[in-house]
């Protein structure tokens, strides 16, 4: 073979080689191109500013080393971030948490309660053992395998209730080591504490006689005013707190009550317009919570079936005051049952007594509530705490003079 035809053969493969060579090499540039955007496709799917954990999961630090563990379910939201090829942790936001992006999926927008921002820390502070938990409504939600030092927010018997995550969770006493004072707050607390009543709600062109009916305007005013100067309105958990010192709450605190439940629903938009919390005293045999459902509004009882004078004697005769327990009992429990196990109860009437209080007891009712124009201090006797009635001429002087 003639040197030339060789030294073109050669070069021929040469070429060969290297165009294989490159050929080869996009190819598998392609790939991996191809490769980090599935990947990158895959944990943006994961990714949303509100997330659910999908089983029982890490809790990581920002040197993304185990802390803790989150439970199944447990919703969180994130922080925005960049996502990339190489994310490997979604940062749970406003702290210096972490989550796999593999362990949690997209879920609708919700709302977290953190009402608990109005509460005023106690000037002492808890530190958990290095194992310990968190609950919420009696489930456990996390797991920690940290200590953790912080201030208490409510005080229970066998627990303390505190800030993590932006939540509010408690932990057992048993859990941790010690408490200590620390000076968490200037801020003034109340020692007292008005509770207003209202019974029913006319809009524009209805007509109510009675001297309990408000016309959406009196609403309107006397909800804006608390909107306006920041009152925290309270529930009926948060008022047995407060009557026992178990917490703190601000000047401007405030437990708004609607009794019976007719035209109550018709509160509904003013209480979310204006932010206002408040509780319903719901006489259950006369209408199902079914027809009040809002996040403004606490459902508690009014009995199921005993707002019916004559009953007993002296004023209008409530049947709280004299009739068999057993027959008392089973109302109770009938209207706990159909809500939720509510511990909260308004006397109908307004009408009590021993015996009355008694059965509330026995019934597993926490708190009580009457009339008396008076508002509720620390220390009184909570099957009957005090309410203000508001009438249809409460000019909105008197009524700041009531709440003030």
């Amino acid at each position: 073979m003639k040197k030339k035809t060789k030294v073109l053969i050669i070069f021929i493969i040469i070429i060969g080689i290297l165009v294989s060579f490159f050929v080869i090499k996009k190819i598998q540039n392609n790939n991996i191109l191809l490769s980090n955007k599935n990947r990158l496709k895959e944990i943006k799917s994961h990714y949303n500013n509100y997330v659910k954990v999908i089983k029982e999961t890490n809790l990581y630090n920002n040197k993304y080393k185990k802390i803790g563990t989150i439970s199944k379910n447990k919703k969180l939201i994130l922080k925005k971030q960049k996502i990339t090829k190489d994310t490997k942790y979604f940062n749970i936001d406003n702290t210096n948490y972490y989550v796999s992006y593999k362990d949690v999926k997209k879920t609708k927008k919700f709302n977290i309660d953190n009402r608990y921002k109005s509460y005023i820390p106690f000037n002492e502070n808890v530190i958990t053992h290095k194992n310990f938990k968190l609950y919420q409504d009696d489930k456990e939600v996390y797991k920690m395998n940290i200590s953790i030092d912080t201030p208490i927010l409510v005080k229970e018997d066998n627990r303390y209730y505190i800030e993590f995550n932006n939540e509010l969770y408690y932990i057992f006493k048993e859990d941790t080591t010690k408490t200590y004072n620390k000076n968490n707050t200037n801020l003034k607390e109340t020692n007292e504490i008005p509770v207003t009543t209202y019974h029913f709600i006319y809009l524009e062109g209805e007509v109510c006689g009675e001297v309990i009916c408000h016309h959406e305007n009196q609403i309107k005013e006397e909800f804006n005013y608390l909107k306006e100067n920041k009152y925290f309105t309270i529930n009926t958990k948060e008022m047995e707190w407060f009557i026992d010192k178990k917490i703190k709450l601000p000047e401007k605190t405030i437990l708004v009550t609607i009794d019976d439940g007719a035209r109550a629903e018709k509160f509904i938009p003013f209480l979310e317009k204006y932010k206002i919390n408040a509780t319903l005293f719901l006489v259950t045999s006369w209408y199902s919570k079914d027809k009040f459902k809002s996040p403004y509004l606490e459902i508690a009882s009014h009995s199921d079936n005993l707002h019916e004078g004559g009953k007993c004697p002296g004023d209008q005769g409530s049947p709280l005051k004299c009739v068999d327990k057993n027959i008392l009992l089973k109302d109770l429990k009938t209207s706990r049952e159909k809500l939720d196990n509510t511990e909260a109860f308004c006397y109908p009437f307004f009408e009590f007594n021993d015996y009355s209080e008694s059965v509330l007891k026995e019934a597993g009712f926490k708190s009580a509530y009457i009339g008396t124009m008076k508002k509720a201090k620390q220390g009184i006797n909570k099957y009957r705490i005090p309410r203000i009635t508001i009438f249809n001429d409460t000019s909105l002087d008197d009524y700041i003079k009531h709440i003030k």
